[in-house]
């Protein structure tokens, strides 16, 4: 066994021994947790209702219901190369997100603006934060999201959104 993770270790330059020992270990059954730890049956609900509205928010492309799931130190990750760097707080967040609202709209003149329905979705809870992984499959592109939520004064907020999309091969 040393010896594969010499091995092991040897074929990937900067990779301690250390480092491989320890991925192994998370590889032996028991070791991680093969379902993603849940939460109480009354923050699986809270969090839900979180991530239903901002997608209602997204597809009517309303900035004021958007930014009320956003804590007011929220960041965010845009997944277009007009914003290449992180959003810094629910405000940078608003006017970044007004902008592309009104661009939606124009292309759109009716609701929905848009129809972003979430596939995959997966919520771990690890304490008072929650971390929802999902994508949207589109013609052209595979988006996906993490929203990461904490529980402050009771209340589930986002703070943290990161979105990438990645264009499909075409066959």
């Amino acid at each position: 066994m040393c010896a594969l993770l010499k091995r092991i270790a040897a074929t990937v330059p900067d990779l301690g021994l250390l480092t491989v020992l320890a991925f192994l270990l998370t590889m032996v059954p028991g070791a991680a947790h093969a379902v993603p730890p849940q939460g109480s049956p009354a923050d699986e609900e809270a969090v839900g209702k979180v991530v239903d509205g901002f997608i209602a928010s997204l597809n009517a492309a309303d900035v004021n219901l958007f930014i009320s799931f956003f804590a007011p130190d929220a960041t965010l990750f845009f997944p277009l190369s007009s914003l290449p760097l992180r959003l810094e707080d629910r405000q940078q967040i608003a006017t970044a997100f007004s902008a592309f609202f009104e661009a939606v709209r124009r292309r759109h003149p009716e609701p929905p603006y848009m129809t972003m329905i979430p596939v995959g979705t997966r919520v771990q809870f690890l304490g008072n934060v929650s971390v929802v992984t999902f994508h949207l499959k589109g013609e052209e592109a595979v988006s996906r999201r993490t929203l990461v939520l904490e529980k402050r004064s009771g209340t589930w907020l986002i703070v943290h959104l990161h979105a990438s999309s990645l264009a499909l091969q075409k066959q």
